[in-house]
């Protein structure tokens, strides 16, 4: 297999290779990114054909990336947020190499060793940026599932009419399921929807953007240690939408558009599911998260003195009415006499780095770093969830983190030549 050494490799050109490789151009560092796919690969071909960014147009705060001529407060349909990615790579010659599968990253000697499908490649640093989540998950209780049922994941998802005929069940209330559910449930489908804990966010609130308040109340710079338990890293996202410029999401609002919200599932036995019962007590988590965050905003206002407008009736969209607990709960649910073809799984994301063969990983798998760098000399991380804040594993602040640990590659690489005149 042919051997090729660079001084620095880059794993993986989403958003967060493709800033890290921004700033190492800008610093005359020589590097290639190895991209499995093709450049935004998972937004490219893995979100369904209707998807947009949830987050408004000012939060894409790649440098130089954002053409003027784009509304900053509407939201970029995933086309054209893979359009973005790629006319961005081209304006600094972003030397990306497409359709190169990395299996695994050793050591040979001094350099770190990348194994690809067919390739080697050596280098003096190394940066992963393959984002936290690396495949979907299926809870236990579906796989396996008999095939005249259709089990498909959010990411295998298109559209609507891509599905057999029948009704479709949807599992999993973050903003994927929620999205999909209504999405379904709008083209005529009849639609089932598991729901777990996950809170609602008001899209505006008191004249501003949810992401917007976020932002203001340093709610995007809060550190990884801010969190009570790690674990809570990996926690969905509050449904919400970004959709047809963007709206309040209300799982309120899906059951009374003709959605069937379920409760957890529990166990199946062949083609029923038990459920836990736990509807209400799902809608009412959803409607304290909103809840608090209005408290939260409303507070910061206070204290900061301004003066802005109360919430317009538009604004609370969403928010339960007299009757919204006013039903029974669904014990179990028949596949069969619902007439249910398809089953879409959205109930999150796995990370694999299994692959990384030097001990940067904790006892979960997750990778141990300060800022993106570990305690193996050369070897980095990029957009990872809370990786140094909240905005790290988000469009908003990766590039932060690039600039941060370019340095740090920058530095590196100066003390290795440096060290290697001397000898």
């Amino acid at each position: 297999m042919r051997k090729t050494k660079v001084d620095v490799i880059v794993i993986g050109a989403g958003q967060a290779g493709l800033a890290i490789s921004y700033y190492l151009t800008r610093a005359k560092i020589e590097h290639v990114i190895l991209e499995r796919g093709s450049i935004a690969n998972a937004w490219k071909n893995e979100r369904w054909d209707s998807f947009c960014l949830v987050t408004p147009n000012w939060t894409i705060n790649l440098p130089s990336a954002l053409p003027s001529s784009v509304d900053p407060d509407a939201f970029m349909k995933k086309d054209d947020f893979v359009k973005l990615l790629e006319n961005w790579a081209k304006s600094f010659r972003a030397p990306v190499m497409e359709g190169v599968c990395v299996s695994d990253l050793s050591r040979t000697g001094e350099d770190f060793k990348i194994l690809t499908d067919s390739h080697i490649f050596l280098a003096n640093q190394v940066i992963i940026a393959t984002a936290t989540y690396q495949r979907p998950k299926v809870p236990q209780m579906l796989r396996n599932l008999d095939p005249q049922w259709e089990l498909k994941t959010a990411i295998d998802y298109k559209n609507p009419s891509s599905l057999r005929e029948g009704a479709v069940l949807v599992v999993g209330s973050g903003q994927s399921g929620c999205q999909i559910a209504e999405e379904l449930n709008n083209a005529g489908r009849s639609t089932y929807l598991s729901i777990g804990h996950t809170g609602r966010l008001p899209r505006r609130y008191r004249g501003a953007d949810c992401i917007k308040w976020q932002l203001e109340m340093g709610w995007l710079d809060r550190r990884a240690d801010f969190l009570d338990d790690p674990k809570k890293r990996f926690s969905g996202d509050p449904h919400l939408s970004g959709k047809n410029g963007g709206y309040t999401l209300s799982l309120h609002e899906l059951r009374t558009s003709g959605v069937k919200l379920l409760g957890r599932i529990v166990s199946r036995d062949g083609p029923v599911l038990k459920l836990k019962g736990d509807v209400k007590t799902a809608l009412q988590a959803s409607d304290r998260y909103a809840i608090e965050f209005r408290r939260s905003v409303d507070e910061f206002i206070r204290n900061s003195g301004r003066t802005v407008p109360l919430p317009s009736r538009l604004e609370l969209h969403g928010e339960p009415q007299v009757s919204a607990f006013d039903f029974e709960e669904i014990e179990q649910l028949d596949l069969l006499s619902e007439n249910i073809s398809t089953v879409i799984v959205a109930t999150g994301f796995e990370f694999d780095f299994s692959w990384v063969k030097f001990p940067v990983l904790d006892e979960t798998g997750y990778p141990k770093t300060n800022r993106g760098v570990t305690n193996v000399p050369g070897l980095y991380f990029m957009g990872l969830n809370w990786m140094y804040k909240r905005k790290s594993g988000i469009i908003y602040g990766v590039a932060d983190d690039a600039e941060y640990i370019a340095e740090k590659v920058n530095t590196s690489k100066q003390r290795y030549y440096s060290a290697l005149a001397d000898l």
